[in-house]
């Protein structure tokens, strides 16, 4: 995610270098000597020591973890964060008795803090990360409410052909739509917008109902 090429006279004090700058901890950091160094005879022909220093995932999930826990613990003192990560993924989950203020309607405030939290990790990395934040098991309980969502706003974009677009929503979100969309003729779905506040569109479609019909067909054959 992150590797750090630094040199120093010798081979320790080049490691040391970059786990100062960084604040790297212990099990945070994997290190490959790629020049020993040399200290020369009488100062001649000396050459310096080089590293190659590779951040591991512990790193990120541990300052990821220190700037939520910053800025939650102003809202709850008491709130407990625990991050986990999957190939280029973070996810955090957030216990706290004042869960439904820190999501906000329609998990507006807790979007915004996972972009936050995206962007603070991303300027840590030299690769693009992801972060999924949950509390209270929001997204559990929102994949429910989404289905009768998207149940209304299919049913008056097909009668009244037109389109409809839905709130702000997670990526998450997004894509369970577009699955629910996809179980209906006579509609399309597509995101507009940029994050945090990318919406999802459904919009009536004669094309699509006329091509999901004979779809249909060919399966029942």
């Amino acid at each position: 995610m992150k590797k750090i090429v630094e040199r120093a006279p010798t081979v320790e004090e080049a490691i040391e270098k970059v786990v100062k700058k960084y604040g790297l901890g212990e099990g945070e950091y994997t290190v490959n000597v790629l020049e020993k160094g040399f200290h020369g005879i009488f100062g001649l022909f000396s050459k310096e020591a080089v590293v190659e220093v590779q951040i591991t995932k512990a790193y990120f999930e541990r300052r990821l973890k220190e700037f939520l826990t910053e800025i939650l613990q102003v809202v709850d003192p008491e709130v407990k964060i625990t991050v986990k990560s999957s190939g280029r993924s973070f996810f955090v989950d957030v216990e706290s008795e004042n869960a439904g203020r820190l999501i906000g309607k329609h998990g507006k405030t807790m979007g915004a803090l996972q972009h936050i939290a995206m962007i603070f990790l991303n300027r840590l990395s030299d690769t693009k990360l992801n972060v999924i934040l949950d509390m209270g098991d929001y997204r559990e309980k929102r994949k429910k409410s989404l289905e009768k969502i998207v149940e209304e706003a299919v049913k008056k974009a097909i009668s009244e052909k037109t389109k409809v677009v839905l709130d702000p929503m997670f990526s998450f979100e997004r894509k369970i739509v577009h699955k629910l969309v996809r179980k209906h003729r006579g509609v399309i779905s597509y995101s507009v917008g940029v994050e945090p506040y990318r919406r999802v569109v459904i919009e009536y479609s004669a094309t699509r109902r006329e091509g999901r019909r004979k779809h249909d067909i060919k399966e029942s054959i």
